[in-house]
């Protein structure tokens, strides 16, 4: 499988996996109903089957083609894991804003061309995103600032 088209092959087959999945546990744990009276089990089901066709549709083409070697970048894909990580630890203790300024923060380190300042900016910047959006504009209820629990 070297000389194929593995990021093609290996994406469809995961597009097909999880649209099957999302096919198959759509129409078990909902009533799917008919085209007159669609049930909730309908739009998962059928957007699962869509996906899975696309997902066929990328990987049989890419069978029968060249493709690079896939090349993974084990720092950014631990640093940004860790960001998810370093976020769901320090929500509950720090608050929404800091830890969501500490996930960017973490995750930029696997770009060595940024500099502190840009990291400084965008972690501000996604934290001010992240207030607005889940306190203020959905009113969820989440600690804020260390001090607000």
């Amino acid at each position: 499988m070297a000389h194929k088209d593995t990021r093609d092959i290996l994406g469809g087959l995961a597009m097909l996996a999880l649209g099957l999945f999302a096919a198959w546990y759509g129409s078990s744990e909902y009533e799917i109903g008919d085209l007159n009276r669609m049930g909730p089990g309908y739009f998962p089901m059928a957007l699962g089957l869509l996906l899975a066709a696309l997902g066929l549709f990328i990987a049989l083409p890419a069978f029968f083609r060249r493709g690079e070697p896939i090349h993974i970048e084990w720092k950014t894909s631990v640093l940004v894991i860790a960001s998810i990580v370093v976020f769901a630890v320090l929500l509950k203790g720090l608050g929404l804003v800091l830890a969501a300024a500490l996930a960017v923060l973490v995750s930029s380190l696997a770009d060595r061309e940024i500099s502190w300042r840009n990291r400084l900016l965008v972690a501000v910047g996604v934290s001010a995103i992240t207030y607005l959006v889940f306190s203020v504009g959905l009113s969820m209820v989440l600690p804020v600032w260390p001090w607000s629990q």
